[in-house]
This record gives structure tokens, sequence and C-alpha cells, in this order.
């Protein structure tokens, strides 16, 4: 290998495996360093692709076990293979290793496997065991993601049933109680595998309501979906202690923020998802001046650019949305920029979330909230999907599509949708908002029957004109 780079990427996360190919692709004599002999970082190996593996194992086992009836499919017997189900979550996640080690090779990046630490601006201390090499730079991108944060009176590592979501992941039993801490995306994906898998789930919200960086239909339509399921949701409790009990169950002490009044959970698990913290340890940002908030994310300017002039960081490291696809765009973007040319800067406005429950949440652009605080004047489309016929035909009736647009100019300015497929239809959505479309542009598309994408057309109508065809 040459020890003289023109980029070296730091994490072989989506952010830092993808910019390490498109700098490759555009010429630079590109490293990729990573310091676990898997590549993908948490979103291959311990978060999106294992945890949707999970989520349609549990979905169909769920589906065969409630609602085959009704599709006239009828047998004895049926039964869960939990080992087996892990065993095929991590074929899965091993094959998307062999495929990102693929596209280094192919893309001729070097790739190096240890911890990497700053000597200086240009020069990075590769330690793999007992064994340390030096390599030299022109630009780096620090890419190398975040770890889940942990409550104060929590330990990880002595008390084993109080897991982070990287152990709910690799569960080696199903558990009978569940307790999960944290409404968000992680938490509510995690609390869906379990309960289709037989275990009785509490979920507790500091907030006053789950997914509360969402618009607030999307929260009250998804805990309703989810509480008539069976899963119970306690929102605006504040932890106060956690206690591992002598029957080897936890018992979790909480009070409400609002009234005061204290109670207390008990369950086999206990699941800490409140979020996650930058990951710069051993990184030598002190060896180089690199300046950091005080929650730890490295500070960039708008260019992705860090206070050493020649390292950038992307992705989890300097907090926002810490999604995957946010981290690739933010790598394609310093790549790009890198490489002499001059990509577009990422609306971060319209970075898509997903939530992978069923039925899936999905959203875009501006909650209603927002829009109300800038003092814009706004029309709604809100179509309900279970008017469609395709959400009859499949028996996916719940959820709808809200679109929300300028009362005068009628552009779109935020899409939030609860349905079957709306992690794929929230790209006709991003398509609109990235293009500035109005409700009417989308109106006027012809949109294919039967389709869940029928309800955005509807939507659109009224959103243009406070009429749909079809209610």
């Amino acid at each position: 290998m040459n020890n003289l780079y023109d980029l070296v990427v730091i994490g072989s996360g989506p952010g830092g495996y993808v910019s390490a190919i498109r700098a490759s692709q555009l010429g630079l004599h590109t490293a990729l360093i990573e310091k676990y002999q898997d590549l993908g970082g948490t979103c291959l190996n311990v978060g999106c692709i294992p945890s949707k593996s999970l989520l349609y194992s549990s979905k169909y086992f769920f589906f065969a076990k409630n609602h085959h009836h009704s599709h006239g499919i009828i047998y004895d017997k049926l039964s869960l293979d939990f080992e087996k189900m892990m065993k095929r979550k991590n074929e899965i996640v091993k094959k998307t290793n062999e495929g990102v080690k693929y596209l280094m090779k192919k893309n001729n990046i070097d790739l190096y496997n240890g911890i990497a630490t700053f000597k200086k601006n240009h020069v990075i201390s590769i330690t793999d065991r007992k064994t340390i090499e030096d390599i030299q730079f022109k630009y780096c991108i620090i890419a190398t993601g975040s770890k889940p944060i942990s409550l104060p009176l929590s330990n990880f590592e002595k008390r084993k049933k109080i897991i982070s979501s990287t152990e709910a992941l690799s569960m080696d039993e199903i558990p009978k109680k569940l307790i999960i801490i944290g409404g968000g995306i992680i938490g509510l994906e995690l609390a869906s595998i379990y309960h289709r898998l037989g275990s009785q789930v509490t979920i507790i919200e500091t907030m006053d309501r789950i997914i509360s960086n969402m618009d607030h239909s999307l929260s009250q339509e998804i805990q309703k979906i989810l509480e008539k399921s069976g899963i119970q949701i306690k929102t605006s409790f504040i932890i106060q202690d956690i206690v591992l009990l002598e029957t080897n169950e936890i018992s979790v002490y909480v009070k409400n923020k609002n009234n005061g009044k204290k109670m207390k959970y008990i369950g086999d698990y206990c699941l800490i998802s409140i979020g996650r913290s930058p990951y710069t340890e051993n990184l030598g940002l002190e060896h180089i001046g690199i300046q950091k908030d005080q929650k730890g994310f490295i500070l960039v300017n708008d260019f992705l650019q860090s206070s050493v002039e020649n390292i950038y960081a992307i992705g989890d490291v300097i907090g926002g949305k810490m999604l995957a696809h946010k981290a690739e765009e933010e790598g394609l973007y310093v790549a790009e920029h890198l490489a002499g040319q001059k990509p577009n800067k990422l609306n971060y406005n319209l970075v898509p979330s997903v939530l992978y429950t069923n039925p899936e949440v999905s959203s875009i652009g501006f909650t209603e909230k927002e829009i109300q605080n800038k003092g814009i004047e706004y029309n709604i489309g809100f179509f309900p999907m279970r008017i469609l016929g395709i959400a009859r035909a499949s028996g996916s009736t719940e959820g709808f599509v809200k679109m929300l647009s300028h009362k005068k100019t009628d552009e779109i300015l935020g899409v939030h949708m609860i349905g079957d497929h709306a992690s794929d239809m929230i790209m006709e959505a991003s398509v609109a908002l990235e293009f500035r479309a109005s409700s009417e542009d989308i109106y006027r598309i012809c949109h294919p029957h039967p389709t869940f994408s029928e309800s955005f057309k509807e939507a659109a109508l009224l959103s243009f004109e406070n009429k749909a065809i079809h209610m």
C-alpha cells in the first residue's frame, strides 16, 4: 500500500464507505480505516440492516398468527424458531459485510484495520493489536458514527438485563416482559419486533408524546395503533431508578412529571433507547485542535469542514438527524467537493425520516407546528388510507397521508404519512419538495391504480382545492 493518500476516511459506516467509493471514482487515491474486522458501521452491523431483518421476520410471523385466516389460508401448529430467525439475520449482515468489502476492492480503496489516531493534521497513526503504522494524507473525512447513550443510573457491562439496542438485536431468548425506555424510532421498532414475537412490551417516554420530532398527527396515530395492538405506552414519565431484583427481574421506578405520581414497572429486560452520542474516542482530536460542542459532536461549517482546514466530518459524529442516508449524502458532498466538483449542499429539512413499524411512518419537510411557528398560512390535504381499493385488497387500511402546502403559492411545505409502503412512498414527496412542486403539480400527475400512491394524489387535490375524488 502507498502510505501517501489524497483522502483518508475514518469509519466504514454508510457515510464513510460511500464517501470513499465516490472519492475513488473521481480520481482521488483513497484509504479507509476501520477498527473492526467487519465493515459497515452501526447501520450494517447493529442498526438498520439487522433491525429490518428482524422486523420483517416478526411481521411475517405476526401476520401468519393473526391475519392469514382472513385470506382463506388455514393451517395448524404454527411455531417460531427464534434461533433460526437470528441466524437468518446474522447471515444477511455477513453477506452485506462481504458486499462492502467487495466494493472497496472494486474501487481500488486501500483498507486498514485498526484504531486511527491523529498525530498531526496530515498524519494518522493506525494501531492494530501490537502493530503501529503511520500514513500521510492531504484530506481526511471523520465518519466514526455514534454509540447508544446510557442512563447514569444503569450499568450496561455488569447488568446483562439492562441492554442497549446492540444487545437487543442479538438476544438468545424472547423476553416475557420487556420495558423500553425511549419512544423514538429505535425504541418503537424494537418494541414492534418483540411484541410480535410474544413479549409484553411497555414503552416509557419522558416527552409528552412518542416520536416527538415528527408531526403531532403521526405521533397520535401510531400511538393509537400500537396501543391497540397491545403495546403499553407511558408518556411524560421521568426515570428515577432501575434496580436488578433478587428474582433476576428489572424494576423501573418512574415519576410522572406533570402530577408527580410515582409508579414502577417490572420486566425481564430493560432496553435503554434514549438516543446516541458521537464516537470520538482514541481519535486524538486534541492533538490537532479539532473543536467539539458541549455534547461532544465535531463542529463543522457549511462545507462540513472542521476547525482544521483539511479535515472534514460527516454523519452521526457531527449531530443532526442520525440517519444513514443523511450520512451518505454528506459523504458524497465532501468527496465531490474535494474532487473539484460543485455539488449542491444538502437541505437538511428535506432528509426523510422513516419508522418501520406496521404500518410504516414517514415524514419530510416542515411539521404543522413548525409552519404555524413561522406564521405561514397553509392548507392541509388529509386523506385516509382506508378509502383506497388497494388498502382493502391488501388488508392494510390503517394510516393516512397529510400534505401541507402554502396557502398563497401552493408550494408543498411538508408531507407526513402512515401506511403500508410509507417508507417507499415518501420518495415522491422528497422529489416534490426538492423541486418545490405545488400540490396542484402532484394532482396533475397520473398515478397508477390500484396503489397506495393514489393517496398522495388525493391528498394533493385536498390541499389544492379542498376536494377529493374518492371521499
